[in-house]
């Protein structure tokens, strides 16, 4: 039964059915399904079929952002429970956002909400960060791990401006950086000087976790 409904909430996401998403996210939980199994199986799998149509051309940015909004519906019911899961305390403080000419922060969401819910604090910059604002967090805040991210090509390229900016600024040795989102790749990671490449939420906890008290 849990399969069926984590279909139908697929299909409500990717068509942008925020209402239909709400109520069937909502009998998710009513059946008492994990809030994480409910992003695992569905909202997650929904959105890499929205960022696949996007890359294809087959979706065009007002199809992304209703799916975005259907995304919402479903995930602000379910963040709560995921966060009230996790651990006490803090095991490290994280910068996180989606870098300069980027408003997609979908990805960068989710990852924060399952980073805090296992005990991380992060300071969220938004979307569309300059490189001079992630400068000036890192400066200020003294984080343990910067999280970049972006869903487009072009924006890469401020993910090597920003880990350059650190160097110049003095602050690169004391942050480690984590980089993801659809166009990137462990290649891109190595060239531009960051620390780590996460496909997915899951790899970017494991990581964090495996790097705090280094």
């Amino acid at each position: 039964m849990s399969d069926q409904l984590f279909q139908q909430l697929i299909d409500s996401i990717v068509l942008g059915k925020v209402d239909e998403a709400g109520s069937l996210t909502q009998k998710a939980l009513d059946q008492n399904i994990a809030a994480m199994t409910t992003v695992e199986k569905a909202l997650i799998p929904a959105m890499a079929i929205v960022s696949e149509k996007y890359e294809k051309k087959e979706y065009y940015l007002p199809q992304m952002l209703i799916s975005s909004d259907a995304f919402y519906a479903a995930f602000n019911l379910l963040k709560e429970e995921i966060k009230a899961s996790g651990v006490s305390g803090s095991k490290g403080k994280i910068v996180c956002g989606v870098v300069e000419g980027d408003v997609h922060d979908i990805g960068k969401n989710l990852v924060k909400t399952v980073l805090e819910a296992n005990g991380f604090i992060c300071v969220d910059m938004g979307r569309d960060v300059p490189v001079e604002d992630y400068l000036d967090a890192v400066a200020k805040e003294k984080p343990d791990f910067l999280l970049l991210s972006t869903l487009m090509t072009p924006t890469m390229l401020s993910m090597k401006r920003t880990v350059e900016g650190l160097s110049e600024e003095g602050t690169r040795e004391g942050v480690k950086v984590m980089i993801g989102g659809g166009p990137i790749s462990w290649d891109f990671a190595k060239k531009i000087g960051a620390d780590f490449y996460g496909d997915n939420e899951k790899e970017a906890l494991r990581w964090a976790n495996s790097e705090i008290g280094k």
